[in-house]
């Protein structure tokens, strides 16, 4: 079975009614386990000056592995003393096996965005780095202390690293690039397809990326203003999910006007099985990049997006880059402004059995966790 693993990440028990960040994950512990692999889930919580507050999200945490029959491979520890303390400041352990640490001294550490801080990290006998963020994360490491550099392996899902047209310096850290990973049998194909294209996503996000002199926004809400008009282009349904504040009124009534449909995340994604049966109700996802994903050309794929090709669902995404280092399907399509993204939407539509079956195809080809894992593994424990 080889030595354990443990998917380290702090952006899921913070954020108890994003049903679509659990799965993130989930679907390497469940990938793993159906590997033989021990796999555990290291869920870090920062208390940010409130402890009270933060043991508040713990009962939903858990409840949610619990659900996904990952409780006993599942811990969550609250942090909350400065990353820097040396020796580091006392810590509060929720769930997982009593012996945690001990199996963490012959385990691999899988630390998803700089999740798991120093004091943690340094308790793994293999600290691999996982960027999930591409672009975004080698600026900001040039920027802020993000790890890079403390730990033995370094692995991105940004295929277009390194590239001509990607402006991203690499700073000769040895990125190894991987796919997303999605786990199958918990994404089954569906046969009937819903009324609308979708998606879920953050409409503001935090902060600038920094690119020499540039400043590059890093909104969603930039993104599908630049294509505000798509829906007057093509016959198909456009829903958008996205956290858009009430008070927003002039982006919710632009969105209205130009025929967008509207949910609330909070509501149609706010469960990880509230997420599940959006994505897989839906009739595909439509979906835009930030601008610095564009700008930068990191060739970054959502991990959400995995998750509508294995329901069978088609996507037409704004470019990053990704398109180059896929194969050619009517499942998955590119673009860079509204014409493209209408001509798109049009040719699935033309066709939409075929280019369903080419996305649940294009799932098991490229980013089932059978076939993303072992090449990961394989990284995490070369020497």
């Amino acid at each position: 079975m080889g030595a354990p693993v443990f998917v380290g990440s702090s952006f899921v028990a913070k954020y108890p009614t994003g049903g679509g960040n659990f799965w993130i994950p989930l679907q390497y512990v469940l990938g793993l386990r159906a590997l033989g692999v021990e796999a555990y889930w290291l869920e870090i919580l920062w208390p940010q000056g409130d402890v009270e507050r933060a043991r508040a999200f713990v009962p939903t945490f858990r409840r949610f592995v619990e659900e996904a029959g990952v409780g006993d491979h599942a811990a969550l520890v609250l942090f909350p003393e400065n990353e820097r303390d040396d020796p580091p400041g006392r810590e509060e352990r929720f769930g997982g096996p009593s012996d945690l640490w001990e199996r963490a001294r012959d385990g691999i550490l899988l630390n998803f965005a700089h999740s798991v801080p120093g004091p943690l990290r340094d308790r793994f006998a293999r600290r691999v780095l996982f960027d999930i963020d591409p672009g975004q994360f080698q600026l900001w490491a040039r920027q802020f202390e993000l790890g890079v550099g403390s730990h033995d392996v370094y692995l991105t899902i940004g295929q277009n690293l390194g590239a001509a047209d990607c402006p991203v310096p690499l700073d000769d850290v040895p990125w190894q690039r991987v796919w997303p990973a999605v786990h199958l049998p918990s994404w089954p194909v569906q046969a009937t397809p819903g009324a609308c294209w979708t998606t879920v996503t953050q409409w503001w996000s935090e902060g600038w990326t920094v690119l020499g002199d540039e400043l590059i926004e890093g909104h969603k809400r930039t993104s599908f203003l630049g294509v505000v008009d798509l829906p007057r282009h093509v016959r198909a349904k456009l829903e958008l999910a996205a956290n858009i504040h009430p008070e927003e009124t002039a982006d919710l009534s632009l969105l209205r006007d130009h025929g967008w449909l509207l949910a609330d995340p909070a509501v149609v994604a706010r469960t990880p099985d509230d997420f599940r049966g959006y994505v897989q109700g839906s009739r595909g996802e439509f979906g835009c990049a930030k601008p610095s994903y564009v700008r930068t050309r990191p060739g970054w794929i959502s991990d959400r997006t995995v998750c509508y090709l294995a329901s069978g669902r088609p996507c037409v995404l704004e470019s990053t880059g990704a398109e180059r280092y896929l194969p050619e399907s009517p499942g998955l399509r590119f673009f860079t402004n509204t014409e493209e993204a209408a001509a798109a939407i049009a040719a699935i539509e033309a066709d939409y059995a075929a280019a369903a079956r080419a996305a649940r195809g294009l799932a098991e080809e490229v980013f089932s966790t059978a076939v993303v894992l072992p090449r990961l593994l394989r990284a995490a424990e070369a020497r």
